[in-house]
């Protein structure tokens, strides 16, 4: 009696589809990267719309990063006890939601929290793409996917301010900003759509334990090296400096 390998299963046939579930992965990495860098064209834009300082509407920018940063390392932890699959698509649609959130932002603190939860969503779906190509690929296939996938990282970040400054240009008046955020809504939905039918689903087995301490450490470490640099953007560093050491002790 023949025994096939699960849909996704290292040990089994590769996926079929996995060529069209790299599309998901590929769009879905360029859109959450392409967000570090899109909206610092629209800065001002911000500023003047939501009657703030320079200081608090750099967090827009800031505060994506940080909580990127901060969810990085955890989030890959997260899939591999909880599912990879799985952890994509929660993130993912809470990345939807958060744009969302900020584009209809009527204050630059809403518009700061979403940006922050939308980071979070970024760093989540990050580690997850990586182990979604490990583990649709083998071989010459693996390298050829993740050369795909190195250049959509390339690529986002470069052409982030210019898309921005793209759409800024189209959407014309003082809330052309929104759209920055809007436009992730309908490619994430697709997205999530195309995710639910293609990426490979695995059978529950085995798996790792979240080390919560160990995650609590790192992310405690991880905030105190970049919060003072966040700050110091702002001219707040002096009040910060001491974090330094700290982290490095962590």
């Amino acid at each position: 009696m023949r025994s096939g390998g699960r849909r996704g299963d290292p040990a089994g046939a590769p996926d079929p589809r996995r060529w069209k579930a790299l599309w998901v992965t590929l769009a879905t990495g360029f859109m959450s990267l392409l967000d570090v860098t899109i909206v610092a064209v629209a800065l001002p834009s911000m500023q003047r719309d939501l009657g703030t300082s320079a200081s608090s509407v750099q967090w827009v920018v800031s505060g994506y990063a940080l909580a990127f940063a901060l969810v990085l390392v955890p989030a890959g932890r997260l899939g591999d006890a909880m599912g990879r699959r799985r952890i994509f698509l929660c993130a993912l649609a809470a990345f939807v939601l958060c744009s969302a959130g900020a584009g209809a932002a009527p204050s630059i603190t809403w518009l700061v929290v979403a940006r922050l939860a939308q980071g979070a969503c970024a760093g989540c779906l990050a580690p997850q793409n990586s182990a979604l190509i490990q583990q649709m690929f083998r071989g010459a296939e693996r390298g050829r996917a993740f050369g795909l996938f190195g250049a959509v990282v390339g690529v986002s970040s470069a052409v982030g301010p210019i898309t921005g400054g793209l759409i800024l240009a189209l959407a014309h008046g003082t809330q052309g900003w929104r759209w920055i955020f809007y436009v992730n809504v309908p490619v994430g939905a697709l997205a999530l759509l195309l995710g639910l039918r293609l990426l490979p689903k695995v059978a529950p087995g085995r798996r790792e334990r979240l080390d919560l301490p160990g995650v609590t450490l790192l992310g405690t470490g991880v905030l105190v090296l970049m919060l003072p640099l966040v700050f110091a953007e702002s001219g707040g560093l002096h009040r910060l400096w001491w974090l330094f050491p700290l982290g490095a002790l962590l």
